[in-house]
């Protein structure tokens, strides 16, 4: 019995002192919050700007949402979060959807695009599939970011063993590309230029920087593995001799590794050269690694990064808010390089929260974090909200799980096709062309979507409400997040009636009764057809096609 008890009381004592520890991390946290709070007040301030309004529950819910895990809420999430009263239900929605699985889905998602691109034809699906699946197993676990970025840069092997190798077999392993993606990606430093010359945009860079750069790469090989003269994999590996080599007025020359962006005692031949450069990269001394970090984060969640672009980082361009950097920075450095905590920290200021509405007749410009941008949402972010909104992600869950994902690829790529977004999200201002809007209008796939047939939930959920004031309501929660307004629902209901008034009162009934009944020919019911009309259009509007 004794020993029970000591087992007892060593499980509260324990049990006590993680309540604690984590107690006292959002403590910590919270105090973060509060001094890049306090110091974008200041900002605002000496800027003589007035920050827009705090955002309504259903713009937060709906912006969190599609930031974290790339999608809109389920609509029962949405009433459920729009009822709550809880002072605490936004750090509890931060923190529920940061243990997610769409929420490793989502960033190894983006982390690949950000990595390799979207246009990855020569390395099809093995190579996407590789480098997201790799992506996915470390957001799961949220290793930490300095961790992942050096098994990243020191991967070999097989892709259907290591996904991390499609990095270097994207580049082709040509040392002066990688040199030029690895400086843009993880250092916000943008030296291709220097790779024929000084560069003319930054002083600081010289030919033989980026040669020296580029030299940590110069011994990576790889190659495809064919099975039955089909690629089933690619493998990477690091080759005994291998140099970079410099053209400079006409000579040619070799150009040892130098670790170039901070300074360290470094090897003048380290046994390893890419295990050397991700050591000095990651490493703590090497501050530019985490700004650059906290930078493309910050830019992520507010349309702009406080230093603008997000691979311009040098003495002529400053950060907006020098402060918040530093502040968030030393932050990400001090807790281990985790990703959850600086976006708990991001989602959690007060500009984050801000309305993307404002009293004033002209917006804030970007650069002030004083109000939300319209950011147009990815083409994976779009495709995943209309199979969410319509029905069609619930059904195909259920029953074909394996076609979801078929679907949702060839909807992607038809999208960033049309929207011309092969490389890396952009954030830059969004304007539709006339192409992009006939695909929204017209395209075969969100015809069938938003067709009141088939079976779908979303049409069975219209079907057994009892009024078409609970019909809008379901509509404008699975499509905007929100109820309609007073003025949005007299107006759809004026165009409910009209669609009625068609066909006679007497008929109104009965077709208020069965939803889904048909008239000659097939064609959907009065009623379904003004609900069909009215789905299409929240589809196609600005409110659904943005983040805000």
């Amino acid at each position: 019995m004794r020993r029970w008890a000591r087992i007892l009381s060593l499980t509260l004592v324990l049990a006590w002192a993680f309540a604690l520890a984590q107690t006292q991390s959002q403590q910590s946290e919270r105090d973060v919050i509060a001094e890049i709070d306090a110091a974008l007040e200041d900002y605002w301030k000496k800027q003589q700007v007035t920050p827009a309004p705090p955002a309504s529950d259903s713009e937060f819910l709906r912006r969190i949402y599609l930031d974290l895990v790339g999608n809109l809420p389920p609509e029962e999430m949405t009433r459920k979060f729009l009822s709550d009263n809880s002072p605490e239900k936004k750090r509890k929605l931060v923190e529920e959807l940061l243990s997610s699985k769409d929420y490793a889905n989502w960033w190894a998602t983006l982390w690949r695009i950000w990595l390799i691109g979207r246009d990855n034809r020569r390395l099809g699906a093995i190579g996407n599939q590789a480098m997201e699946g790799w992506l996915r197993e470390k957001f799961a676990q949220n290793v930490p970011y300095n961790r992942w970025v050096y098994e990243l840069l020191t991967a070999t092997g097989r892709s259907d063993e290591n996904g991390a190798v499609i990095f270097f077999v994207k580049y082709d392993a040509r040392p002066e590309e990688l040199a030029g993606a690895i400086s843009r990606i993880f250092l916000g430093t943008n030296i291709q230029c220097a790779q024929c010359h000084d560069a003319f945009n930054d002083p600081r860079w010289k030919q033989n920087d980026f040669w020296s750069t580029a030299a940590y790469f110069a011994r990576t090989r790889f190659r495809p593995v064919r099975e039955k003269n089909k690629i089933v994999a690619f493998e990477v590996w690091d080759a005994p001799r291998g140099e970079a080599v410099m053209e400079k007025g006409g000579q040619k020359q070799i150009v040892a590794p130098k670790f170039v962006f901070a300074s360290f005692n470094i090897l003048e031949a380290p046994a390893n050269r890419r295990e050397a450069f991700a050591t000095y990269m990651t490493s703590p001394q090497n501050r530019l690694f985490a700004q650059a970090l906290v930078n493309r984060y910050w830019a992520y969640f507010f349309g702009q990064g406080l230093v603008h672009p997000i691979d311009d980082f040098r003495p002529e361009n400053p950060p907006a808010v020098p402060e918040v950097l530093e502040k968030l920075t030393d932050d990400f450095i001090q807790n281990g390089y985790d990703l959850k905590r600086l976006i708990r920290i991001i989602v959690g200021t007060r500009a984050y929260q801000l309305s993307c509405r404002s009293d004033k007749d002209e917006p804030n410009h970007p650069s002030t974090f004083a109000q939300a941008q319209l950011r147009p949402l990815m083409p994976e972010q779009l495709v995943n909200a209309i199979l969410r909104a319509t029905g069609i992600e619930e059904i195909l869950k259920e029953r074909a799980s394996n076609l979801l994902v078929q679907i949702q690829r060839f909807m992607v790529s038809r999208f960033v096709f049309v929207f011309e977004t092969d490389g890396e999200p952009d954030v830059t201002m969004f304007e539709q062309t006339i192409q992009q809007a006939l695909m929204l209008m017209n395209n075969e796939q969100i015809q069938r979507a938003v067709r009141l047939a088939g079976g779908l939930p979303l049409m069975r959920k219209l079907d057994d409400a009892q009024s078409d004031k609970e019909r809008l309501d379901i509509l404008f929660l699975r499509f905007y997040c929100r109820y309609p307004t007073p003025e949005e629902r007299r107006v759809m209901l004026e165009h409910i009636g009209k669609k009625l008034a068609n066909i006679g009162s007497s008929s109104v009934g009965q077709i208020g009764r069965a939803f889904f009944a048909s008239v000659v020919g097939g064609s959907p019911s009065p009623l379904a057809s003004a609900f069909e009309d009215i789905a299409w259009a929240l589809l196609n509007s600005g409110e659904f096609l943005f983040n805000h």
